[in-house]
């Protein structure tokens, strides 16, 4: 395989000057009609990342709520608005659950892996912490869902 330079002759191609052309009134008229276009893009652009803002923090907003816990003994909603220590009682013996600042989290678990504890606090709609040996689980319920009661259908 060679490798000679490549000669490349640009005399073929033709240079003209550019001429104002009589469209270039009409295009420059609507260059300048762009500006308020791009302010009325900008404002729906800022809208819509608000209302996205205010629909995200409304669905995870932390701190307020509830932690619902589910044992083999029943089902128990505690608010996360009042800081206190909860005991449920599993097959293995007692989990300890502390509910501070608007956050739950488990203290104590007779679990032999202790990866409840270790999985830290929760405070919002999207968090859960389980500890599957001693069959506890703890949810949040956003404060919006908390009047909402489950159904038989919907389990």
């Amino acid at each position: 395989m060679s490798t000679h330079p490549v000669h490349i002759s640009y005399k073929h191609i033709r240079r003209f000057p550019i001429l104002p052309t009589p469209n270039d009134d009409a295009t420059l008229r609507i260059v300048k009609h762009s500006y308020p276009t791009l302010l009325v893009d900008s404002l729906i652009l800022l809208f819509s990342i608000i209302l996205l803002l205010v629909i995200t923090s409304a669905s995870l907003g932390g701190g307020g709520g509830y932690v619902n816990v589910e044992s083999p003994e029943g089902s128990y909603r505690f608010s996360l608005a009042t800081d206190r220590e909860v005991v449920v009682h599993g097959p293995l013996g007692e989990t300890h659950i502390a509910i501070e600042h608007g956050e739950a989290r488990i203290t104590d678990s007779p679990c032999p892996t202790k990866t409840c504890i270790q999985q830290g606090p929760i405070s919002t709609s999207s968090g859960w912490i389980a500890c599957l040996p001693n069959q506890i689980l703890l949810t949040i319920v956003s404060a919006s869902e908390k009047d909402m009661e489950v159904d038989d259908v919907a389990n």
